[in-house]
């Protein structure tokens, strides 16, 4: 008989009543208790053994939160100086780039306890050691030395520096007498337009009573062929009454005198129709008499119509390019600092949001008369990093009509600086162009790739600042133009 075997419930049931003890009795675990509620038990254990989920480690349970909390190596612990949830293990290379952490002057000027992220704007405005250029530098003076020299230099070249002074005025009232000039070329051809389009519209309205008059022409002539078959009709019939009436006789006179008029209304009929059916081919543009005499010269009245609408569009197009070309010259700037005026801010920004106009342009602006054409870009709510939380300024270079000239790349500091209308503080930023960059290189299409400070200034920082009034903002934008020498650039 083959071997069979069960479960005994009843043994079971006597195994799982034994009593027993925590495997970590050892570990002064006092539990003791049924064998059923051993597994139960030690799930909980607080002398068991568990593994730290962030560093791996082995320990009893009851200490893993105090381990978690303060010794654990991948613990999160915030930055001391920007706040940073960092883990503790990476919190040293953290400090080495940490913008906010204190470091000495790069200068060596004795002053400590600079953030990381403020050293560039100490260097510029306040250390003694830095470099600073001449007040005079846009007036043509190259001198650069430190703060303590520029008082003697400004005292030993206040001739040399007045002279300068006279020689940029003259320079500039020579540049605005010939933008003046253009201006008024420019105004004097758009008023010049304007005449034309003036006379092209009056043309255009005698054209159209030409039309309504053909159209009222042709209405007398349809009603004067109805009129004409009408008689024809009537004549026909008397004709056929007096061949019944004279039983088959032919009174000759009569009938000859009724068929000469068939014969003329017939005639007068196949004219009319004639002269209708010209005047619908040719569109309804003839005039006057030209109805029934001249078909070609309604041809050439239906294209002198043509001709003059083409034209006037082409003077509409000429006129709007006309003011662009105005509106451009009276806003550009030529010396590397331009003022942009954004107006609707708070469409644009709820614009932003929703992703129908993420960012908007400045109109162009030059570093110099004849220098690099460019222009600034924002993201009302951010790009990149600052994307949903920051307003994003960026700087363009374009492609302009002296680039053949100017030296590439292009290295000059670029400064935004977003004004507070109550005059309290202005938010201000800076870059320096990286020289390998793309988006610093000549320009092979219209513009470059933008670059700049994606995280310019929070949206709650506008929103506490008065930069926006009657839905307005001010952006000023400047290039560092230092090391720039030569007439090109001025």
């Amino acid at each position: 008989m083959p071997d069979e075997s069960f479960r005994d419930r009843c043994c079971e049931r006597e195994v799982l009543n034994l009593k027993c003890s925590c495997r970590y009795s050892e570990r002064n675990c006092d539990w003791s208790g049924e064998l059923r509620h051993l597994r139960a038990h030690e799930d909980s254990c607080q002398y068991g053994d568990v593994q730290c989920r962030a560093c791996g480690q082995t320990m009893e349970r009851r200490y893993i939160e105090q381990h978690s909390t303060n010794e654990c190596i991948n613990r999160a612990i915030s930055c001391t100086y920007c706040g940073q949830e960092i883990q503790k293990v990476y919190m040293k290379d953290h400090l080495k780039v940490c913008l906010k952490f204190p470091i000495e002057c790069i200068l060596c000027c004795g002053k400590e306890a600079i953030p990381r992220d403020m050293m560039e704007e100490d260097v510029t405005t306040e250390c003694p050691k830095a470099e600073v250029i001449c007040p005079f530098t846009h007036h043509g003076c190259n001198f650069k030395g430190k703060k303590d020299t520029l008082d003697e230099h400004m005292k030993e070249n206040l001739k040399t520096h007045l002279n300068m002074m006279n020689q940029s005025t003259l320079e500039y009232h020579i540049r605005n007498k010939e933008l003046e000039r253009k201006v008024s070329c420019l105004q004097n051809e758009k008023n010049a337009l304007e005449q034309q389009i003036h006379n092209q519209n009056e043309e255009l309205a005698a054209a159209r009573i030409n039309i309504q008059t053909q159209h009222t022409k042709i209405s007398l002539m349809e009603t004067s062929l109805r009129e004409q078959r009408r008689d024809t009709e009537k004549l026909i019939s008397e004709l056929e009454a007096t061949r019944t009436e004279a039983n088959g006789i032919v009174v000759s006179s009569q009938i000859d005198e009724i068929m000469n008029t068939l014969r003329q209304h017939e005639t007068t009929l196949n004219s009319l129709q004639s002269d209708l059916m010209r005047l619908r081919a040719t569109g309804h543009t003839r005039t006057g008499d030209e109805c029934t005499t001249n078909s070609s010269s309604s041809h050439a009245c239906e294209r002198r119509l043509d001709r003059a609408e083409h034209q006037l569009s082409l003077h509409e197009i000429q006129l709007s390019e006309q003011d662009m070309q105005i509106q451009m010259l009276e806003a550009t700037s030529y010396n590397g600092t331009y003022i942009w005026k954004i107006d609707h801010y708070n469409r644009r920004f709820q614009e932003a949001v929703s992703g129908k106009t993420l960012s908007i342009y400045s109109p162009p602006f030059y570093v110099g008369r004849f220098g690099y054409k460019v222009c600034a870009r924002m993201y009302p709510n951010g790009d990149g990093v600052g994307k949903g939380t920051h307003m994003s300024m960026f700087f363009v270079i374009m492609k302009g009509e002296y680039d053949a000239l100017l030296p590439w790349p292009f290295v000059q500091k670029v400064h935004f600086r977003l004004i507070d209308q109550d005059r309290i503080r202005d938010a201000c930023d800076a870059f320096r162009p990286e020289p390998h960059s793309s988006s610093f290189k000549r320009p092979t299409s219209d513009m470059n790739i933008a670059s700049g400070c994606p995280q310019f200034i929070s949206h709650a920082g506008i929103r506490e600042g008065g930069y926006i009034q009657n839905d307005i903002m001010f952006i000023k934008v400047t290039v560092d133009m230092a090391n720039l020498c030569g007439g090109i650039w001025k």
